[in-house]
């Protein structure tokens, strides 16, 4: 089931890349290429290897936000500045 879902998955992705470049025939190879390095990329991320261990999906998903979480790097924060230490305009 999973590899079906993996194969649909690239397969829309290919299309949508198909589309997006204009709908250009004889670059269905490199379209699909593209997709699947997209979709393993995806895999690496997204469905490590402790996913597959889980027994429902309830589990999966909170190890999903787990694991994409510890991938995401926090943003610096934004210096406000006051109203008041802009320069006046005239």
């Amino acid at each position: 089931m999973q590899d079906d879902e993996r194969q649909e998955w690239i397969n829309k992705r290919a299309y949508s890349l198909w589309e997006a470049d204009g709908r250009q025939h004889g670059k269905d190879r490199e379209h699909w290429e593209q997709a699947v390095r997209e979709r393993d990329e995806f895999e690496k991320v997204v469905l490590p290897e402790h996913l597959l261990t889980k027994r429902n999906s309830v589990e999966a998903d909170a190890e999903t936000r787990k694991a994409v979480a510890s991938t995401r790097q926090p943003r610096p924060k934004r210096e406000t500045k006051s109203p008041l230490s802009r320069p006046a305009v005239i």
